[in-house]
């Protein structure tokens, strides 16, 4: 071969590698950095029990997209608005899916489940949708707010026998009844318990229960070849309680279609009506009735414990900081008259409430790490590769205190939200307690304004002691552990007269 037929040849087998590694065909597919972490174990012993804290400290070593060893699994976490911005938004469709835990697929529900079935699942895209159109629309909400108005009533009695007898009230226990009865209001048309009942406190209890297990790590999940085993009794625990909770369900659906079918003339016109109109109309095989109690069991579970854990944290953090408190009941006495309730209609001009409720939220997030997304296929971010099946979790405690976004992070200042166009939608991804893109919470606005409506009703017409002649400036303000923190130390206070 002659030196121009030697070039020739050089310059082919360039272009060809050159046409290669343009294309991905030997592109290295390489995860994001991250720590190495021991053998087996990987990094679960350095995550402990505080995993957004943990992480949070990780992200500042190995940056905003790390791969973290969970046992034997490689989770990649996101710790910045960017990162999440890629993920949630930019890259939706790939990260659409949802791992299934090893608890919840003994029961073998997850493919029926608003939460955790894969947004690619034909399923959740209906369920979606019909709860968008027919509960979680401002004209659906507004049509039903006469079935939530007596709760306030009956939450605000339930206070007064309490300032009567200088009785303590546990916030979180009565946040959580009202909650139960919001939506079996919007749900079933009718109160599921009586406000001082027992059954506030069991079921309360249950589903409590049933939310520590879900969020509880399992061993088993990162450790596949112990699933078999179950060695710490999540599935068991969860398939007992799942059992107890339908029960209820089935006798609550069962209860209506029989009433319905003696009298095709009764409808409440609430959700349950509304579902299973659909299910008549369109037949089971579109939407059957173990398709409506999994999707009650989504909005019970995901909304009772969710929303009563922000109204509790409202509180306490408005009691703990006496001047915030002060301008809150300016607000809402300029507003509405003394001794009045406070209607769905008022909340709309309540700006510093609101501006108060976000800042809860930012301070103390519900999910403090998204559920954990999947993808559905592979990915490519920021130049690293993240391979189809792998779980994704978004660190939103991280990005909610992050000095870069936000002044004083630790510090409670809802002022921050005062004339700023930052909202609960997702749109800002350094902003998103319920999440952002196509898996964004559907009940965002309801939650709020049920949140809005309940701290407004007990700020307005109460003031509060501490029990033992204690100080709210010495009230414990941390959270718990785990990976959805209640308050460490329950709000417990006593009603008194408002000044």
């Amino acid at each position: 071969m002659d030196i121009y037929g030697f070039l020739l040849c050089s310059v082919l087998l360039s272009f060809c590698i050159h046409y290669l590694l343009s294309t991905g065909t030997f592109k290295k597919k390489r995860l994001p950095p991250g720590p190495i972490g021991l053998p087996i174990l990987g990094s679960l012993l350095t995550i402990g029990n505080r995993p957004p804290e943990s992480l949070a400290k990780l992200a500042k070593i190995y940056g905003p997209l790390m791969t973290v060893k969970f046992g034997m699994l490689n989770v990649v976490v996101a710790s910045s608005a960017d990162m999440a911005k890629e993920i949630l938004q930019k890259n939706d469709r790939a990260f659409i899916g949802r791992p299934t835990p090893e608890s919840l697929a003994a029961g073998k529900f997850q493919d029926m489940s608003l939460v955790w079935s894969s947004g690619l699942n034909p399923h959740w895209k209906k369920v979606r949708k019909i709860c968008n159109i027919q509960l979680f629309t401002n004209q659906r909400m507004y049509s039903l707010q006469e079935l939530r108005h007596p709760v306030i009533k009956k939450m605000i009695v339930r206070v007064i026998e309490a300032r009567e007898a200088r009785e303590p009230l546990d916030i979180g226990r009565l946040a959580f009844g009202a909650m139960l009865n919001f939506l079996s209001n919007t749900m079933f048309s009718g109160d599921l318990f009586d406000m001082k009942s027992d059954g506030i406190r069991e079921l309360k209890e249950l589903i409590g229960e049933l939310m520590d297990l879900m969020l509880k790590a399992n061993v088993a999940d990162f450790f596949p070849f112990l699933r078999p085993f179950d060695p710490q009794g999540i599935t068991r625990g969860i398939t007992g309680l799942l059992h107890r909770v339908h029960k209820l369900l089935d006798d609550i659906i069962g209860q209506r279609v029989r009433r319905r079918t003696s009298d095709q003339s009764d409808r409440c016109g609430d959700f349950l009506d509304v579902l299973l109109d659909h299910t008549e109309m369109h037949g089971p095989e579109e939407l059957n009735y173990q398709n409506i109690k999994i999707l009650f069991q989504d909005l019970f579970v995901a909304g009772a414990m969710t929303t009563s854990t922000v109204i509790e944290w409202a509180m306490a953090e408005l009691l703990h900081n006496p001047a915030i408190l002060t301008k809150v009941k300016q607000e809402l006495s300029n507003k509405i008259p003394p001794r009045e309730l406070i209607q769905e209609q008022d909340i709309t001009h309540l700006p510093y409430l609101d501006a108060v409720i976000k800042e809860t939220m930012r301070l103390h997030p519900t999910t403090p790490l998204l559920l954990p997304h999947y993808t559905e296929e592979e990915a490519e971010i920021q130049g690293y590769i993240i391979p189809k099946h792998t779980q994704v979790f978004v660190n939103v405690w991280s990005i909610l205190r992050d000095p870069a976004y936000w002044d004083d992070p630790t510090i409670f200042k809802p002022d921050r939200f005062l004339n700023s166009s930052i909202d609960v939608q997702g749109k800002d991804c350094k902003y998103i307690p319920f999440g952002a893109g196509r898996r964004i919470c559907p009940g965002s606005n309801l939650a709020m304004r049920m949140v809005s409506l309940m701290v407004s009703n007990l700020v307005h017409g109460f003031d509060w002691e501490l029990p033992g002649g204690l100080k709210f400036e010495d009230m414990d303000m941390t959270d718990g552990v785990g990976i959805a923190p209640h308050k460490h130390e329950p709000l417990v206070v006593i009603p008194v007269n408002a000044h």
